[in-house]
């Protein structure tokens, strides 16, 4: 009687075994009909060079420029008007670059720090610009980045 147990025990850890392994995915788990299909590797290229190039935001290219005017006019003439609109002007497309744009790190990053500069050049005392200004060029040493100078 021990035997036959023995034996039932041994045959059906067998079997269930054997069950296990035919259960093992054999690594193509898509259901059919949901495959994506491949494109050559040039039209991937392609798309990602289009994706870069067509990421733009007209209300950062707006406050960039307005802010490059502002710079323009400062540095012809340092008056207190030209002052606060270029205090202003930089500060706007700094906040927006940095906090709202929809552009990748590398295209609002840099810029946004160029116009805290500009800001801190006018008014060295702006602590939005300065606290702003610190943040970016602590996200680039956070990176191993070096800090870009201009």
């Amino acid at each position: 009687m021990k035997k036959i147990l023995i034996l039932l025990l041994f045959s059906f850890l067998a079997s269930s075994c054997s069950k296990m392994q035919e259960k093992k995915p054999t690594g193509d788990t898509k259901t059919p009909g949901t495959e994506i299909p491949k494109t050559p590797k040039s039209e991937n290229n392609t798309q990602k060079e289009n994706k870069s190039s067509d990421m733009k935001d007209e209300k950062a290219e707006t406050l960039v420029k307005s802010a490059e005017d502002a710079i323009t006019n400062y540095s012809a003439d340092k008056s207190a008007e030209n002052k606060n609109k270029v205090v202003a002007k930089c500060l706007a497309a700094g906040n927006y670059l940095m906090f709202e744009a929809d552009l990748p790190p590398k295209e609002k990053y840099r810029p946004a720090l160029k116009y805290y500069r500009k800001v801190l050049e006018a008014d060295p005392s702006n602590a939005e610009a300065i606290k702003n200004k610190t943040q970016i060029e602590d996200i680039y040493k956070s990176m191993g980045m070096p800090v870009p100078t201009n």
